[in-house]
């Protein structure tokens, strides 16, 4: 599988910018809405920063989503070398 991303945060940002993009939405946009520089939105897209809970809500809102929408997106574009779903640690 191509991109494979062992953390979520990448995904998470992955999500983000697809969501972003398909709404034709520019960073620098997207960062003027949130009250956040162009280049915080791309250090979160690029899996480089961790953004909380919060600020994860915010950015789905900007972007006209829930945050459960946001996150089925991040899962849906998860990897194999994560831990599967319906596997439990038992």
């Amino acid at each position: 599988m191509a991109n494979i991303a062992k953390d979520p945060q990448i995904t998470l940002g992955r999500a983000i910018r697809l969501r972003r993009e398909e709404l034709g939405i520019s960073q620098q946009d997207l960062g003027l809405e949130l009250g956040y520089d162009q280049s915080w939105i791309s250090h979160i897209e690029n899996g480089h920063a961790n953004p909380a809970y919060g600020t994860v809500d915010r950015i789905a809102r900007a972007l006209a989503w829930s945050m459960g929408q946001l996150v089925a997106l991040t899962e849906s574009i998860e990897t194999a070398d994560r831990r599967p779903l319906d596997r439990p640690l038992r």
